[in-house]
């Protein structure tokens, strides 16, 4: 039901029992049983109107809790580009991350603010109720969204690229992990990769994390990386895989963990893992136009990362199809190094790779 239309009942059930105690009480009399017009635009509408409007924020209100209660949280979804869901009547959806368009033809009602929509993104943590008696519909505008989902609904998924696929397959082989994010497995595509996710990445790609986790230390000062990430930074600085940001003035080494990492920064950490050489096969400021050169990315590949945002989602997708890139020089795929070393189990790849329906753009 919409707003308006359960304002409009909340008040003509004020009306009729206003109306009727009036009658009783001080408007009229035996004599006189009429209402005074003075005294209904004065005192009367103005209090209908406003016992009116409280009603209707307390039945939301019941709303919300009824949903709650009759489907708990709801189901959690990863979901990508285009994907649709049509909600049936008292139905609900809640978009914590990424971004969600509203098509409905009637209003939904934005339980957080109480306020109806029909149209825009919804708002992030925002729960909208799809209306009485009609159908609420919403599509995702992003790369990849998480949602909340309660009660029937019917999705038509897209053939859009699914980055939370990828991200499953590369967790599932031990190479991708969430952060403490609550929703989507703490995934976090949506959001820009920082500098030192990506250099954990690269490391986990060359099968070289637990030798990062063990390394000791050089002596050398890393002023701005936190202590949880000095070993990382460490180890890469070390075995030259990182140069770092710059110097301060006392010799300590800048890293800027927490600085965007570009679509040429993550992929000079892939091309150094498959063997090139910077300056000689690539340079970071071209890497990804070097990378095409090199067949290591795709012309639909290198499209997308000069004219798009450069998310965590591309970071999943970049990891997952660079493990089937040839090493430079010898033959072999970045995967068969990483079973060779022991960091992953051929037939659980082979078989995640059977399974993992999503085409590379060509």
């Amino acid at each position: 039901m919409k707003r308006k239309e359960i304002t409009a009942l909340c008040l003509v059930g004020v009306l009729l029992s206003g109306i009727a105690a009036a009658v009783a009480s001080e408007a009229g009399s035996v004599d006189d049983p009429l209402i005074a017009l003075s005294w209904l635009k004065t005192h009367f509408l103005p209090q209908a109107v406003s016992e009116a409007e409280k009603a209707v924020d307390a039945r939301l209100e019941e709303l919300a809790k009824e949903l709650a209660a009759a489907g708990a949280t709801g189901v959690e979804l990863r979901v990508k580009r285009d994907d649709m869901f049509e909600l049936e009547s008292g139905s609900s959806l809640t978009c914590l991350a990424g971004e969600v368009s509203i098509l409905s033809q009637s209003a939904v009602v934005d339980i957080t603010s109480g306020q109806e929509v029909s149209t825009g993104l919804a708002q992030l943590r925002h729960r909208y109720l799809a209306d009485e008696n009609s159908m609420a519909a919403f599509t995702v505008s992003s790369d990849t969204a998480v949602i909340r989902l309660t009660g029937p609904c019917k999705a038509t998924l897209s053939d859009a690229v699914d980055y939370n696929m990828l991200a499953d397959g590369l967790k599932e082989l031990g190479l991708f992990r969430g952060s403490d994010v609550p929703y989507g497995s703490g995934y976090e595509l949506e959001a820009a990769p920082t500098r030192i996710q990506g250099l954990i990445m690269f490391l986990r790609l060359l099968g070289e994390e637990p030798q990062a986790l063990a390394y000791p230390g050089s002596g050398i000062v890393f002023s701005d990386v936190p202590e949880w990430a000095v070993a990382y930074v460490a180890y890469a600085y070390d075995k030259g895989y990182t140069k770092g940001q710059s110097v301060n003035g006392t010799g300590e080494v800048l890293f800027g963990p927490s600085g965007i990492l570009t679509a040429n920064d993550y992929m000079t950490f892939l091309l150094r893992a498959l063997g090139y050489e910077e300056e000689k096969d690539f340079h970071w400021v071209s890497a990804c136009a070097d990378a095409r050169t090199a067949g290591v990315l795709t012309a639909g590949e290198a499209k997308l990362l000069a004219e798009e945002p450069f998310l965590r989602a591309q970071v999943a997708y970049l990891s997952y199809y660079t493990l089937s890139a040839k090493v430079a020089g010898e033959g072999i795929t970045l995967l068969d190094r990483l079973v060779s070393g022991g960091i992953v189990k051929r037939e659980e790849a082979q078989a995640l790779f059977a399974r993992i329906s999503q085409q590379r753009l060509a």
